[in-house]
């Protein structure tokens, strides 16, 4: 009988084993959107002081000059960050090393709303280093995690979220600075910090499992690739933020009111965000279009500041939304791109274009506020070369043939089949 009972046992198909969150079988995008909310809260320390700025500078009777360079230092941060991460192995725990970022940022914005004269600097500081140091490692993630039609779906997901993280600064330094302070604003941001550090913690002890394969392969080659793709981070983000910073200024002072300039930049933030979904969406179906797609953006940047040289209000308000939406509208592609030729060393081909980023996002708004004070229309044609420079970046990479022309040839992480 027991015979018998054991050859019926064996004779009964297996149950399916359930997939692994983190394996080929799953599409990533619980991955992808975590990814995007770790991005979201490790950029406001950047973009709550500059929504701040006039609040700020009354305050502390600091110069305009000065937050700027409270801002200037997050981004030096970042660039030190990036160039950490592609010195360093990717780590096995690497959830526990965003969990460290979220709590560093969440120190930082508590500083920066106990003690603003010092703590804005160590705020700026932390941030931008927990930023620049998480950027590689959350990209790896995705990389290894997303199914191959998802990953470039999923960069401009997590790179959407940059503006988003603008947007959010925007609406809510107005709305809550009235009722509890600009401070108050900083001290809350800090709460969703410290909860996201926890959440991840905890999550990451519940899946008892390594969430990414240790290890990041040799030193990457300084090829025309990594070399050409991190230059164009450096010039797509100088048109960036130079838009951000200095775009409601440009309108305001050419008459607009500051409703309707903010009107403007809040309408070319949103179309940003829509352009890197749509892209990343697109390729994540047509892989071949990823070329294109680039060196198309990065054009249409330019020809966006270049109508914003122009005085009527139909080309300036046209060429904020193609400089918005092209000039800064690649991020996710770019990141995806130099990423997709280094099986298993992701995190170090994109510790490369932060570092540009980085750089970009610190020496643009510096440059367009030196040019912006001695003829407004110099700021746009730099932008407009900014962004040309950054097309032509693109397409030297593309010439030099590093990236496979399928996606799929990332293999899944060692460990998984």
């Amino acid at each position: 009988m027991s015979t018998l009972v054991r050859t019926v046992r064996a004779a009964r198909p297996a149950r399916p084993a359930r997939p692994d969150p983190a394996g080929p079988g799953a599409s990533g995008l619980s991955t992808a959107l975590g990814v995007a909310a770790v991005t979201v809260l490790t950029s406001l320390p950047v973009f709550l002081p500059g929504a701040a700025n006039g609040l700020i500078c009354a305050e502390l009777g600091w110069s305009t000059t000065r937050t700027g360079a409270v801002l200037a230092v997050y981004w030096l941060a970042s660039l030190t960050g990036a160039f950490v991460s592609r010195r360093s192995e990717l780590p096995a725990g690497v959830e526990r090393t965003l969990a460290v970022a979220l709590g560093a940022t969440c120190v930082g914005l508590l500083c920066a709303a106990g003690a603003p004269v010092a703590g804005l600097w160590i705020s700026s500081a932390l941030g931008g280093f927990a930023y620049g140091y998480t950027q590689p490692h959350t990209n790896a993630l995705l990389m290894r995690r997303c199914a191959p039609r998802l990953r470039a779906f999923a960069f401009g997901l997590k790179q959407a979220a940059v503006p988003a993280a603008t947007l959010l600064a925007s609406a809510a330094m107005p709305l809550l600075a009235d009722p509890v302070g600009w401070r108050g604003v900083l001290a809350a941001t800090a709460v969703p910090c410290g909860l996201g550090a926890a959440l991840v913690v905890r999550r990451s002890a519940a899946d008892g499992r390594r969430p990414a394969a240790a290890g990041g392969g040799a030193p990457l080659p300084a090829d025309v690739h990594l070399i050409a793709l991190s230059c164009a981070g450096f010039f797509g983000a100088m048109v960036g933020n130079g838009l951000g910073g200095f775009l409601v200024l440009a309108l305001t002072t050419r008459g607009a009111s500051l409703s309707v300039a903010g009107a403007v930049a809040t309408a070319g933030a949103a179309l940003n965000i829509a352009v890197r979904l749509a892209a990343g969406w697109l390729v994540g179906r047509l892989p071949r279009l990823a070329w294109p797609a680039l060196v198309g953006l990065f054009a249409t940047g330019a020809v966006g500041a270049v109508l914003l040289t122009h005085r009527g209000t139909a080309p300036t308000v046209l060429g904020a939304l193609l400089a918005y939406g092209g000039g800064w509208g690649w991020a996710g592609l770019l990141h995806y791109v130099i990423g997709l030729p280094y099986p298993g060393r992701e995190q170090r081909a994109t510790a490369c274009s932060q570092m540009g980023v980085s750089l970009g996002a610190a020496a643009g708004p510096l440059l367009c506020g030196v040019l912006f004070g001695l003829r407004p229309d110099a700021l746009w044609w730099a932008l407009a070369a900014a962004a040309a420079a950054g097309a032509v970046c693109v397409l030297a990479a593309a010439v030099a043939g590093r990236a496979p022309r399928q996606p799929h040839a990332v293999p899944p992480p060692p460990g998984q089949t």
